[in-house]
């Protein structure tokens, strides 16, 4: 029954200010088809590659035949060839039909069918001037600002460690720019444990080492006898003690380098367990490729980190954060001065010498490098777009590789096109292991879960035997300030059921944390559901879901929640989890609640009777809607001003946007919501969006409120699937 706005919007204000209660609730949704199922032979390696013009155009439409692979100079035949969007439901299909034993069919998309694209952004903070880290912070709040999509998933990290359990790849903007805001500079300065006045840079330490260049180590040496003056030092005991400074500034080189390669493998190899390709911006002010060779193989370093890489789907663009330089040492600015010019060479080898490593992270894992330019912000974007196209080629090893443990060498060219530039991953390592995927911080979980239910709610990534959807919102009461409640969704279909009474009946364990930006907990719950399933003969005639809600008091920042649930019977699990940020409201700006959506009839969507005859709504969890319905929206604004005298009510408007891929299809006002005692400090605002006439597919809902007496403004965003 069609029914008014201003009931619709009543109704999802009675319950705003009624209490959640924790419940399990069935609504009825449209039935799916079943998925034909593909299966192939899983003993394949796959890399992915791109082909450029010579003016750096991408060149569409290639054909497998058009290619030839050579795996150690050997031709290899292409068991698997498809062109691919990035961010796309037609790349998840494809990876997994390449890397499992058995994956859905591709089946039809809708229009505007991207999934997003996932980017990393590696924070070499070990090797970075406060000046670089300066243009670094300013680069990642233009991304985060301005050129992420709503459908990215992105990760901040850096070497040191000090992002912590922000540490994860996220679409939530705050928590981007919480990440972005830990980074601090540690200044780089090796020590040589001496007294010597005279400085020296690791290029002239490893010069020093090699014996390459004989006027660094005379200048080093006239330096040490200068500075025993009026003691008088033999020529040969300057001469070790020289050498003994290089070699001690190498190694501590070497220990700072492999803390940096660590982190980036790491990264990678846990992000393996991720779908889809994955970019990753390597930000650094460079470091020697070899530090000498009484160090660690620099070589075998990259050979795993090329090989994680390959395994991974990462490709690494790196750029030197340094922008424009002269060519002298960059790394600690600490450059010796030489009257006889015996040192000019070795400085001018050195800038190029500490952009080696980055040129060889970049080359071998089929990326590009930036270099001596001030100013990246766009070159990130360009990236973005030239990635957006991709080929993914998959070849059967033969037995010859399956036994050989060694470094295999990728290369493939177009036939007949000498001037098409490939970029691809350098190769592989035959039969190295996949490190599992851990937790970038210590997770605090409720007291004695299940242990699948602790590690899964430990886990970096969710795990989905279970299908889940979280919905997080928060509201500001009178009574208790800042309450969160946790809404999460699990699918009845993926449950097993069994016999008890005469009914068939699901056993649920579910238990959820609540834990802020230091990755302390903040709340925590475990339950147990009771669900029985709704049947026709022992047959479902229908999907369902049951909806539980958490509540619980916070006080203003950062959380993440996490929730997971295990299926007593089978032992199948399912996690998810969702950020949320709560505003300080003490700061007396302008603030908005989380946006609660519901349909207009929301009596399809599982309204029910609470214990007073009061009407307790759900409101929606998953944000699906389907086409043609009308989308009811609620939200409060916080510490709207006054007038000038003080006594005049607030002055606001509140306005409603739907988009698509960042394009404004929708506009509508929202209108007060009129209470029989008025709230000035909490101001209810509501309205509809129609749906009719969408194409089907993912869209954004954002309300922009502005306070006309303080001329401030505030926003709040969620995403919603048109079906």
């Amino acid at each position: 029954m069609k029914r008014s706005t201003s009931y619709a919007v009543r109704t999802l204000f009675v319950l705003a200010v009624l209490s959640f209660q924790a419940r399990a609730q069935n609504a009825p949704q449209p039935p799916q088809q079943a998925e034909d199922v593909l299966r192939i032979n899983t003993e394949l390696v796959q890399t992915d590659l791109m082909v450029f013009d010579k003016q750096g155009h991408f060149v569409d439409g290639l054909q497998r035949e058009q290619f030839e692979l050579t795996i150690d100079g050997k031709p290899q035949p292409i068991s698997f060839f498809e062109q691919v969007k990035a961010g796309s439901s037609k790349e998840q299909t494809l990876l997994a039909v390449v890397t499992s034993n058995s994956a859905p069919a591709e089946k039809t998309t809708p229009i505007n069918e991207s999934q997003g694209r996932t980017i990393v952004f590696f924070i070499d903070d070990l090797h970075l001037s406060l000046d670089s880290l300066g243009r670094t912070r300013k680069m990642l709040a233009r991304f985060i600002d301005q050129e992420m999509n709503d459908n990215d998933r992105v990760a901040i990290a850096s070497t040191s460690g000090d992002i912590g359990f922000l540490q994860q790849f996220t679409d939530n903007k705050s928590m981007l720019h919480a990440a972005a805001g830990r980074l601090t500079q540690h200044p780089y300065n090796v020590r040589d444990m001496t007294d010597v006045t005279t400085p020296m840079t690791e290029y002239m330490a490893l010069t020093i080492e090699r014996k390459d260049d004989p006027g660094v180590l005379e200048f080093y040496i006239d330096e040490c006898l200068r500075a025993a003056y009026p003691l008088k030092y033999k020529r040969a005991s300057c001469e070790v003690q020289v050498k003994s400074r290089a070699r001690l500034i190498l190694l501590q080189a070497a220990s700072v380098t492999l803390n940096t390669y660590a982190g980036l493998e790491s990264l990678m190899r846990s992000s393996a367990q991720m779908s889809g390709r994955k970019l990753v911006f390597f930000i650094s002010d460079g470091f020697l490729l070899d530090t000498g060779p009484r160090n660690a193989d620099p070589r075998g370093k990259l050979t795993a980190i090329t090989d994680a890489a390959l395994r991974a789907g990462v490709v690494i663009y790196t750029i030197d954060a340094r922008g424009l330089f002269s060519g002298l040492p960059g790394v600690t600015n600490d450059v010796p001065f030489d009257k006889q010019n015996r040192l000019e060479s070795a400085n001018l080898r050195e800038g190029p010498a500490s952009q080696d490593a980055l040129n060889a992270l970049a080359e071998d894992t089929g990326g590009r490098a930036l270099r001596n330019q001030n100013y990246f912000e766009k070159w990130v974007n360009k990236i973005l777009d030239e990635t957006s196209n991709y080929y993914l080629v998959a070849w059967r090893p033969n037995k010859e590789e399956e036994t050989a443990p060694t470094f295999k060498n990728i290369k493939v060219r177009v036939i007949d096109h000498p001037e098409y530039t490939v970029r691809l991953p350098r190769g592989f390592l035959k039969g190295n292991p996949t490190l599992a995927s851990k937790s970038t911080a210590t997770v605090q979980v409720p007291a004695q879960p299940h242990q699948e239910l602790q590690q899964a709610l430990t886990a970096a990534h969710p795990k989905h035997e279970i299908p889940l959807t979280l919905s997080v919102v928060y509201l500001d009461t009178p009574e208790h300030g800042p309450v969160l409640t946790a809404s999460v969704r699990v699918a009845n279909e993926a449950l097993s059921y069994e016999d008890v009474a005469g009914k068939q009946v699901a056993m649920v364990d579910v238990a959820g944390v609540i834990i802020n930006d230091r990755a302390k907990s903040a709340g925590s719950f475990q339950t147990r559901l009771t669900i029985n399933s709704v049947t026709s003969n022992n047959n479902f005639h229908d999907e369902s879901a049951t909806i539980y809600n958490y509540r619980a008091p916070l006080t203003p920042g950062l959380y993440q929640v996490r929730i997971a649930t295990r299926d007593r019977k089978s032992g199948q699990v399912g996690s998810v989890q969702q950020w949320i940020e709560i505003p300080d409201l003490a700061l007396h700006r302008l603030s908005l609640s989380s946006l609660l959506l519901g349909l207009q009839n929301v009596e399809q969507r599982g309204a029910t009777t609470g214990a007073a005859g009061n009407p307790q709504v759900q409101f929606s969890t998953d944000h699906r809607f389907p086409r043609n319905s009308r989308v009811g929206l609620l939200i409060f604004l916080y510490n709207a001003a006054r007038g000038e005298s003080g006594k005049s009510k607030p002055d606001a408007t509140v306005e409603a946007r739907l988009l698509r891929g960042g394009q404004v299809l929708r506009t509508m006002a929202l209108r007060s919501v009129s209470l029989e005692k008025q709230d000035l400090t909490r101001l209810p605002f509501g309205g509809e969006i129609p749906l009719d006439s969408l194409p089907s597919g993912p869209y954004v809902i954002e309300v922009i409120a502005t306070d006309q007496n303080a001329k401030t403004s505030a926003s709040q965003r969620v995403k919603i699937t048109v079906e």
